[in-house]
């Protein structure tokens, strides 16, 4: 199984030319404490832990980084290890750091798998908290593995590595009030399975955005679609007879089914879509292809993730 790892995500996104900045290594030696120290009160089986995500990650470097006694010792020990430039099985800087934070990630997933959305109670086989009797105990768990996401995200920022962690995977930030008032409740309130298809297309649009690709703004409105299709539908507002975003847009605002957006909201997502997907989601013909700057970009995915948002809040 092919796995997305941060390396192959943003392979040219650092380069340390004396070593590896002091601040770097003191953050992947704290994350490492967060994941051991913090969280493995929760953890039933570490060392399976730490061997799923690290066989993920050889798999995809096609070699180790670090030989301990034990999966767990081969993660902290890869994650607390000092670079040497003598040291050939380093490689160079950027690699040193580049495969470690991947790393990291790769743990940080295997624990939200079970952390945030187990499959059921009785099939978490690594975490000890998660028991049909004790939901305290289980929310106890959740509630440390967001505190120690939001933990990770601050001492990031202090060490000045332009990301942050949310669903699974490392993601080029924004800045910090962005982060703070859009990023992280979005993330938090798409974790339901019911808007998988949602958490899915905004990912894609981040990851398109990031590495220069096409559409991705496109996928953000995709996204946003599928939210206004999915609360029209689960309230029984859906007539079968729609044929796109601006009919989902009426059932919303209609007054016989209670009004759930007001008259000037639903005009501003009909023109977010009539304006800007509709003329980006078609071929131009002989026309010239139209564009979209980074920063227009940069605040369609914004706009869109703001208006999902506020839309599955009021759900």
């Amino acid at each position: 199984m092919i796995t997305d790892v941060f390396h192959k995500r943003y392979p040219g996104i650092f380069d340390f030319y004396q070593g590896i900045p002091r601040e770097i290594a003191v953050l992947l030696r704290q994350g490492a404490q967060i994941i051991f120290q913090d969280l493995k009160p929760y953890i039933r089986d570490t060392e399976q832990l730490c061997n799923t995500a690290y066989s993920k990650l050889v798999r995809e470097l096609g070699h180790g980084i670090y030989d301990g006694r034990s999966a767990e010792d081969t993660c902290i020990g890869a994650l607390c290890e000092s670079y040497e430039i003598w040291n050939n099985a380093h490689g160079s800087s950027k690699q040193f750091f580049q495969y470690r934070f991947s790393l990291l990630e790769l743990i940080l997933a295997e624990l939200e798998a079970e952390f945030l959305k187990p499959k059921s109670n009785s099939e978490s086989k690594l975490f000890k908290k998660f028991q049909a009797t004790d939901n305290v105990q289980s929310d106890s768990g959740n509630d440390a593995f967001r505190s120690a996401v939001q933990e990770l995200n601050y001492r990031m920022r202090e060490a000045g590595i332009p990301f942050h962690y949310h669903n699974g995977i490392f993601q080029h930030g924004t800045d910090q009030f962005t982060e703070s008032q859009v990023h992280e409740p979005f993330w938090t309130l798409v974790q339901d399975k019911k808007w998988q298809n949602i958490e899915m297309d905004i990912k894609e649009a981040i990851d398109r955005r990031d590495h220069k690709g096409r559409d991705s703004a496109l996928y953000a409105l995709k996204a946003l679609e599928s939210t206004i299709k999915i609360i029209s539908d689960e309230n029984g507002w859906s007539r079968r007879t729609e044929r796109g975003a601006a009919n989902y847009i009426d059932n919303l605002v209609s007054s016989s089914n209670g009004r759930f957006i007001d008259v000037w909201e639903s005009e501003q997502l009909k023109a977010l879509f009539r304006d800007l997907r509709n003329p980006h989601g078609r071929g131009p013909g002989s026309a010239l292809q139209p564009t979209l700057s980074d920063h227009q970009e940069s605040w369609i995915i914004e706009c869109s993730m703001i208006w999902i948002k506020s839309l599955i809040s009021r759900a």
